[in-house]
């Protein structure tokens, strides 16, 4: 492994996906990717007391389903990699306890699995493991308590309101895993304040982490490239952001930005 650019790890021996799993909610069941979610339970507590216990279970049952796939045992993982946005883990320390296998926590809210993957083929191309899980949960009832305010509340969402996913996805990822995708670079972000202070409309916090790509190592130049970006209003908002809070980083790094 070799650092190209600021924030990119070019591995030397790319790491494969071996097998991977999600499960979901009802309402995540109904949406445009219900047909790839292997799971979907019609109970938001699976039968559980609470929201906190029915997170750890699914986070459990996306990794035994992504074991299954790709015909690995437990035992064979070097480390799991998990987190979940309950405080402290646990959803992720109370599903995955009985795995016993070495627990590295994350707490990255929306960029906990490409974390997980990225630490993950880290570890293995690094010669530290061979086989290691990428895990992450939400539930979207257990956000709402952690994060707003309990539903027993009754408080009125507002328009601009998100709804956390009810779900839970595992990745394993292995040093040989015959034909595959593989990962061969990982490139950890910076964090960015854009300004947003509406706890209610987590929307306008993460959209522009959607579209705008970079900086690229590969690229060696002043200024930034702007690649076949139809979203004009993304564009000027971008570059307003650079003109107004970032001047420099139109001097030092090519950003790509792509709709």
């Amino acid at each position: 492994m070799r650092q190209c650019g600021r924030q990119t790890a070019c591995l030397e021996n790319p790491v494969a996906i071996g097998a991977a799993a999600c499960v979901a909610g009802k309402k995540e069941g109904l949406g445009p990717l219900g047909d790839s979610i292997d799971n979907v339970y019609q109970d938001g507590l699976l039968g559980l007391k609470s929201w906190e216990q029915a997170e750890s279970a699914m986070q459990k049952d996306a990794l035994e389903l992504a074991l299954g796939k790709g015909g690995y045992a437990a035992s064979s993982l070097r480390y799991i990699l998990a987190g979940d946005l309950l405080g402290q883990c646990i959803g992720s320390a109370f599903g995955l306890r009985d795995c016993a296998v070495p627990f590295i926590g994350l707490y990255g809210a929306c960029s906990t699995m490409a974390e997980g993957l990225g630490l993950g083929a880290m570890l293995i191309d690094g010669g530290f493991a061979e086989r290691v899980a990428a895990v992450t949960s939400s539930h979207f009832c257990g956000s709402e308590k952690q994060f707003r305010l309990p539903l027993e509340y009754g408080g009125q969402r507002p328009p601009t309101a998100q709804w956390t996913v009810t779900g839970a996805g595992a990745v394993i990822l292995d040093a040989d895993a015959g034909p595959a995708p593989h990962v061969s670079h990982v490139t950890f972000g910076r964090m960015i304040d854009m300004g947003t202070t509406d706890v209610s409309y987590m929307g306008a916090a993460m959209a522009p982490a959607s579209v705008i790509i970079g900086p690229y190592p590969k690229d060696r130049c002043a200024g930034r490239v702007l690649q076949n970006t139809e979203n004009k209003g993304v564009e000027r908002l971008w570059q307003n952001f650079l003109n107004q809070k970032h001047p420099s980083w139109q001097r030092s790094q090519c950003y790509a930005l792509s709709s």
